[in-house]
């Protein structure tokens, strides 16, 4: 059966593939990769990322001594814009699915993004990937590689005998047990220049695409006989001219300049608090992201947008009671993630648990989102994790300490979120946990280049632009509601909710709703 997509978790912005529990081989968990194509500079395109000279580390598989005689499957797609962030369908075929029986409920945005919109942006991206990115294929000991020179779904190139480029939707390599293979995703220099963005329909922005691979039982591109091992994640980035929109600082033809524009509408969205203990309180908290805006085009017809881009997403977090003669505060922290250009949906902000606390029914609540600066925010947000781990690293080394014991999950110092998918740390390799804790904040997307300082910040709500740094806050929304029984799925039902948001100019938002925004699926 020919794949046409594939379903991933993405838990805080660390990607896990839905795969049977036993790999056929072993995958590398490779950072995110990110290219730069600006059609101004020479060469057009570049690699950005952590630190001068950064390169794209690829994705090794070894370990396929169950695999012998088997075929490894290697296809690339484009994440498409689901309706909420914690779970990411990838493209293989340039296909969306028509609406299923999954949906927001209760949408807050001022304008719902047209599914045909969605299909229309996922084709394109396709097509771009298709026709302009390639897969290298080197075994790293020399080993030749064996392959079919004529496929029916790639093209491949020999570039020695062991390293190939192969192009197509689904490529194949027979596997041998002791391969040592890197795998890394490029794009043709013919791609870089205007006539084929116009060729393609594609405006400037940033495209999320994924490298992914497979196990497969035989080379026809049909069995169902298939295991995914593998995924890398790739963002290709295609600068607008200095003509067309603000863009960042000049700091260097081989730094890529980010939209100094922040242009995307908020609102809280669906609140699941759940008791976790004898005085603990679990919140999953979504926020309705509207980063799809009009674009604008100039003469020769390219257009853009600054939320055709990738875009930092933080926020002041804050709980209150709400009494008859005063509101008390119970709980606040930081928190946050990134969001893909042309996105709408709910965003799941990292799970924070509330120690010391226990609802009480019919008590009226109030959960307060303030944002000042997305720059500042997202920063504050990533720096105060880091650095909780790297002082716990430093300490591991004191020479007399005792041993760190188990830490799991990483919360309460610092006002450090709870945060799912990170991983545990033990006391038997503490200091390659925490090295993997630390790439984990890398995977939320930040490199030495982006996100950028913002000058502008735009919540098409509000009816104005404001500069940064320029006031206290730039966006606030909050939910009131009182808290009822516990309900069927283990959340406590809200009841009697009111939805304010706040711009600096006053308050643009003040309604009773039923439910909040909430993703659902129909049985």
């Amino acid at each position: 059966m020919k794949f046409k997509n594939l379903t991933v978790l993405v838990l805080s912005g660390v990607v896990f593939m839905l795969a049977g529990e036993v790999f056929a081989c072993r995958a590398s968990r490779d950072m995110k990769h990110n290219f730069a194509v600006n059609f101004e500079s020479a060469p057009p395109i570049r690699v950005y990322g952590d630190g001068d000279g950064s390169t794209i580390l690829p994705q090794m598989i070894d370990k396929c001594t169950e695999s012998a005689g088997s075929f490894l499957m290697l296809s690339k797609g484009v994440y498409m814009p689901s309706d909420v962030s914690d779970v990411a369908d990838i493209s293989l075929d340039g296909d969306l699915p028509d609406e299923n029986i999954c949906k927001i409920e209760n949408p807050i945005f001022s304008k719902p993004m047209d599914h045909n919109q969605k299909k229309s942006l996922v084709k394109r991206q396709h097509k771009f990937l298709q026709q302009c990115a390639f897969v290298t294929v080197a075994e790293v000991n020399g080993r030749p590689l064996r392959y079919k020179a004529n496929q029916d779904y790639c093209k491949t190139t020999a570039q020695g005998p062991s390293m190939v480029q192969m192009e197509g939707e689904y490529c194949f390599l027979t596997i041998n047990p002791s391969y040592n293979l890197s795998l890394t995703m490029g794009l043709k220099p013919e791609c870089a220049n205007p006539e084929k963005m116009k060729e393609l329909g594609l405006e400037f922005g940033d495209i999320e695409a994924a490298l992914n691979s497979y196990v497969a039982g035989d080379d026809s591109g049909l069995s169902p006989d298939v295991t995914a091992i593998g995924s890398s994640r790739y963002r290709f980035t295609l600068q607008a001219p200095a003509n067309m929109m603000e863009l960042s600082e000049d700091v260097g033809l081989e730094a890529p300049r980010f939209p100094t524009t922040y242009n995307a509408e908020f609102n809280i969205g669906d609140l699941q608090f759940r008791q976790a203990g004898e005085e603990r309180v679990d919140l999953n908290m979504y926020l309705s992201v509207d980063n799809k805006q009009p674009l604008f085009c100039n003469q020769a017809g390219l257009c853009t947008a600054p939320s055709a881009y990738n875009i930092p997403v933080a926020a002041e977090v804050e709980v209150y009671k709400i009494g008859s003669q005063k509101t008390t505060y119970i709980d606040g922290w930081n928190s946050g993630g990134t969001i893909q250009g042309n996105w709408q949906g709910l965003m799941r902000f990292p799970q924070q648990s509330i120690d010391g606390f226990n609802f009480v029914k019919g008590e009226r609540y109030k959960v307060v989102v303030t944002m000042i600066d997305p720059f500042e925010d997202f920063y504050i947000y990533l720096n105060r994790a880091e650095q909780f781990l790297i002082d716990l690293k430093a300490a591991n080394g004191v020479a007399g300490l005792d041993q760190i014991q188990s830490i799991q999950p990483l919360a309460d110092l610092l006002g450090l979120p709870r945060l799912t998918g990170l991983p545990h740390i033990s006391s038997g390799d503490l200091n390659s946990d925490l090295d993997m804790s630390l790439g984990y904040f890398k995977k939320l997307g930040a490199t030495r280049l982006w996100p950028t300082y913002y000058e502008r910040l735009c919540d098409p709500s509000h009816g104005q632009c404001y500069l940064s740094g320029k006031q206290k806050f730039w966006n606030r929304f909050s939910a009131e509601f009182t808290v009822g029984e516990v309900g069927q799925g283990g959340n406590f039902d809200l009841s009697d909710i009111r939805v304010i948001k706040e711009s600096p100019a006053g308050v643009v938002m003040n309604k009773q709703v039923q439910t909040l925004p909430r993703y659902r699926c129909e049985p």
